[in-house]
């Protein structure tokens, strides 16, 4: 019988199929009503990582007991996309995407690269135009992350999001390489650089966590119902490093700081009625961290009150 892992490593494609708990498949879009929010997951492509290139401190053998999370061809599954977190008749979205990027010269860590449903057929599916968005708050600034924000993600002067405002964490904007050009669509006018705790919609409230870039921020989402769900970006790529927090990323700006950030955040995921939300986490994106130590996918037999 050929398992989920076998049918996505052979076919590329994200399977609907969810029998078994693998964590190794590309996540398709989904929507969950979670206290006051309603979150909706969605996707732009799909990348196959080399576990020891991603995380270069680790051997093979590091990689024994993590094979549900990989590919039969041992690649990590890794989605790019956004999360659009509605409350009331407001929403945002939270980063842009990976955008035009072909992936045709992959990275030394990629193994492979394809569109899963790019993220403006993923907005259309959910009946969103992003013309209408007014806020894309973002976790970071790398490429698949503000893919379709930057100035040439579509033909014209203002991204796919003409009317929204960019929202980035402080020190987020002195990161960047200021020779390679403006990374957002109307950088300048446009984004707005806030400071860790600041609330930027109800309930929507920044939390630095530096390393991974200078200005990484997460987003806090209060659901209203007592519980918090935390969007985290790249502070983990993996949830391999819920267990090994001292993993470093190959693209870690500081990785003695990401180390600490990311310590900092499986210790508030540990905490009851706390979930995270992890971007680049296959088909696992949401769960928290159990008391062993481990991410736990959410389940919507015992996490949906």
């Amino acid at each position: 019988m050929t398992t989920a892992c076998e049918q996505t490593a052979t076919t590329g494609t994200p399977q609907d199929n969810r029998d078994d708990d693998s964590g190794c498949r590309l996540p398709a879009l989904w929507t969950r009503t979670i206290g006051e929010l309603t979150l909706s997951y969605v996707p732009d492509a799909g990348v196959a990582m080399i576990p020891t290139r991603v995380y270069p401190a680790t051997e093979e053998d590091d990689w024994g007991t993590h094979r549900p999370h990989m590919t039969a061809a041992g690649h990590l599954a890794m989605g790019c996309g956004a999360l659009l977190v509605e409350r009331g008749g407001t929403r945002l979205l939270l980063d842009a995407g990976h955008g035009r990027i072909s992936g045709e010269d992959p990275e030394h860590f990629q193994h492979g690269f394809d569109h899963v449903k790019d993220l403006p057929a993923s907005l259309a599916s959910l009946g969103v135009d992003p013309a209408t968005l007014e806020t894309v708050a973002f976790t970071h600034l790398h490429d698949d992350h503000s893919g379709w924000a930057r100035p040439d993600a579509v033909d014209g002067p203002h991204s796919l999001f003409p009317r929204a405002r960019w929202i980035v964490g402080k020190g987020e904007l002195e990161g960047l390489d200021p020779a390679a050009g403006p990374r957002l669509a109307g950088q300048r006018e446009r984004t707005t650089s806030v400071d860790d705790g600041t609330e930027i919609a109800e309930g929507v409230r920044a939390w630095a966590l530096p390393g991974h870039t200078t200005g990484h921020t997460a987003w806090i989402l209060d659901t209203g119902d007592g519980r918090r769900i935390v969007a985290f970006g790249d502070a983990m790529h993996s949830p391999v490093q819920v267990q090994h927090p001292d993993w470093e990323v190959v693209l870690d700006h500081d990785r003695a700081e990401a180390e600490r950030s990311r310590r900092r955040l499986v210790d508030f995921l540990a905490q009851d009625g706390v979930f995270g939300f992890g971007v680049h986490f296959a088909d696992q994106q949401l769960g928290t961290v159990d008391s062993t130590g481990r991410w736990r996918p959410w389940s919507d037999e015992t996490d949906a009150w």
